[in-house]
């Protein structure tokens, strides 16, 4: 059954300090097609790597803290070009230098574009990890993008991890609100706890930074909804506004879609699959067989003709050796054995096809059944060498060549045009 895997990976800072993937543990969710939670938990690494191979995608959750979402005026141009431009535009609002960050844009609307800024070290980080992990498809998108969103009012989302590696614990705080893609903070409580005042005074002022004013639905553990409830009152906020909700994973990943803008959709690097070589294995395996079948089969066939012309030309060297042992054997024996036959009839008295009165007499018969009716057409001269009669008529153009030629091919002879003049041969191709 196809699923979908989601991977919520901790922010980069706190990556840096962990070390490699292989030695961390991820939050996990197995969603079905039907958006059923198969599974969810914390894995390692080498247990989520069973759980990619059985997905038919992967889909990391980046922190919000770890992604600046822009909005930026562009003039009208096409969107290959806008990408290009985008380090320019935004420049002066970004304290990094460019040729290090990505950008990842939003098709414009009403000449607005908004745009997705992240570490480009950073992404090529987590497309190592999705590769790492033998992910065929795989895309990524900031856990504030996942968010619900209500009409006028924002939604925050707080988190709490142990890192027991380096025994700390941090607040992830990811924000989304009408009109934003989605901002977010992370926060070290170092030896504070969770249900501290002073970490949920930080943690509103955070979001007073982070969001305008407004209702604001909150998803956040029991122990932190007490705190920041009282804190709320302290400052005078109206309850109505505020509302408390437990964070899940239906949470975390209810806004997400086709649509939601994904950090890998610019993003060029070898390892990153766009075929599913998976789906199409067994026709590119029948088709392989195929060819190899067939490749043989042609080899098998050129070895068997091959084979029996071997064979032909060995019984006809065979033959001639022994008709004429004393003669040496030249490439093509039947042409040497023509050759001995003509040499006998004339040693007998008879005359060969290419001797000089036959090669005449069957040109004179062809002659006198055409070229009477064309007094103008009269033999120069007729010389006789190298087995071919040479006929030079007084003017080439008065004589009917081409019926000439048709005549003389049914008695087995060749005519063909050389130097102005005709050329008479024993066609060897042809009847006899």
């Amino acid at each position: 059954m196809a699923s979908t895997l989601y991977l919520q990976l901790p922010p980069k800072s706190v990556v840096e300090q962990l070390g490699r993937w292989e030695d961390q543990t991820f939050l996990y969710c197995l969603l079905a097609t039907d958006k059923n939670i198969l599974q969810q938990g914390r894995h390692s690494f080498n247990s989520l790597r069973e759980l990619v191979h059985s997905s038919e995608r992967l889909v990391l959750l980046v922190s919000s803290s770890d992604v600046n979402f822009c909005q930026v005026a562009v003039p009208p141009m096409s969107f290959a070009k806008l990408k290009t431009a985008l380090p320019n535009l935004l420049e002066e609002q970004l304290l990094s230098d460019t040729n290090d960050l990505l950008f990842v844009p939003e098709h414009p609307v009403n000449g607005q574009c908004k745009v997705a800024v992240i570490a480009k070290s950073w992404v090529e980080q987590l497309m190592s990890l999705g590769v790492a992990l033998g992910a065929q498809k795989i895309s990524a998108h900031t856990i504030s993008s996942g968010l619900p969103l209500q009409a006028e009012s924002a939604t925050v989302l707080v988190e709490s991890t142990n890192l027991d590696q380096i025994g700390e614990q941090i607040l992830e705080i990811s924000v989304k609100a009408a009109g934003q893609l989605g901002a977010g903070l992370t926060i070290a409580l170092h030896d504070k706890k969770i249900d501290d005042v002073d970490v949920a005074t930080q943690i509103q002022q955070t979001i007073k930074i982070l969001l305008p004013q407004g209702a604001i639905n909150y998803f956040v553990a029991p122990e932190l909804e007490a705190v920041l409830s009282k804190v709320s009152a302290t400052e005078g906020d109206v309850s109505p506004q505020v509302q408390f909700s437990k964070p899940d994973w239906k949470t975390k990943i209810s806004g997400l879609s086709t649509q939601t803008l994904d950090l890998f959709s610019t993003f060029n690097l070898e390892g990153k699959q766009s075929f599913d070589w998976a789906k199409w294995r067994w026709t590119l395996i029948l088709s392989s067989s195929i060819v190899l079948i067939s490749l043989f089969a042609l080899n098998w066939k050129w070895m068997s003709l091959r084979t029996e012309a071997n064979t032909i030309q060995d019984s006809i060297q065979a033959i001639y050796q022994s008709a004429f042992p004393r003669e040496p054997v030249s490439r093509d024996p039947l042409f040497q054995m023509q050759q001995k036959i003509n040499a006998a009839k004339k040693m007998a008295g008879e005359s060969s096809n290419d001797d000089f009165l036959v090669l005449s007499a069957q040109f004179a018969a062809a002659w006198g059944h055409l070229v009477p009716g064309q007094p103008s057409a009269t033999v120069a001269s007729i010389e006789y060498r190298e087995r071919s009669l040479f006929i030079q008529p007084k003017n080439l153009a008065e004589v009917p060549v081409d019926q000439l030629t048709s005549l003389l091919k049914e008695r087995g002879l060749r005519l063909e045009v050389k130097d102005n003049a005709l050329k008479l041969t024993v066609d060897l191709s042809g009847t006899r």
